[in-house]
């Protein structure tokens, strides 16, 4: 009986042992494993991490590069319209030089070339017309205070004039020259000596010259368009 005891105790005894012991070698494994799995995904993130950043350090070259040839395409296009524009502006005072030797004598010498009168503000009472910075219609320049002025006064009339392109002033003609040529009419009206001339109006179809005193400052309701005239004012002195 005795002996009966002690074997279901020694039984007892080495299976709760070596039941615990699998047990405990189970959880090893399990925690091993567990480890190991981690161990895992953090070397595949670490890898995915780094393609990625390989991926952007090519995509923000890419850019850089496509924003260099950008810029350098934008430069060369600035430089581009930059000369154009030049190339235009050369051209407009070529025409607007031979223009003024072919229709414009003794033409007052403040003309200079201009796109808007924004660009004649230096001249009081002036006007960007024709591509040439003149006095506004009538008026005449005065080259000592450059200033635009409707009465010369004391300052005295001289021998250039302010030009207006198809203009003419109606029923104030002082005296009529006929069969003259523009240069002739200008000269005219600068050694005219009965009266002080301010005005000359040529009517280019019939070569017909008309001096006057009046302006087409000084009688603007009376400042016509046609296309068959030019109006010359004289500058002061």
């Amino acid at each position: 009986m005795m002996m009966l005891y002690l074997l279901v105790v020694y039984s007892f005894f080495f299976t709760g042992y070596f039941a615990s012991g699998a047990l405990i070698e189970e959880q090893q494994c399990s925690r091993y494993h567990y480890e190991a799995q981690t161990l895992e995904r953090i070397i595949k993130a670490e890898i995915n991490l780094v393609s990625v950043q390989s991926e952007v350090t090519v995509i923000k070259k890419t850019v850089e590069q496509e924003a260099e040839e950008r810029k350098k395409d934008h430069s060369k296009f600035a430089n581009k319209v930059d000369m154009l524009q030049q190339e235009f502006d050369n051209f407009v005072k070529k025409v607007s030089s031979l223009q003024e030797e072919k229709i414009l004598p003794a033409s007052s010498s403040m003309r200079q070339f201009c796109q808007t009168n924004e660009t004649c503000s230096d001249v009081k009472n002036s006007e960007c017309k024709w591509m040439s910075c003149k006095c506004k219609p009538g008026m005449s320049y005065h080259h000592d205070t450059k200033t635009c002025l409707s009465d010369c006064g004391d300052y005295g009339y001289g021998n250039t004039y302010q030009v207006e392109m198809y203009a003419l002033l109606d029923y104030f003609n002082t005296k009529t020259l006929r069969t003259i040529s523009l240069e002739d009419c200008v000269q005219n009206c600068t050694t005219e000596k009965s009266f002080v001339c301010r005005t000359a109006e040529y009517y280019k179809t019939s070569k017909t010259c008309h001096l006057s005193w009046e302006t087409l400052h000084t009688n603007s309701d009376k400042h016509f368009v046609n296309n068959n005239y030019v109006t010359y004012t004289r500058d002061c002195n």
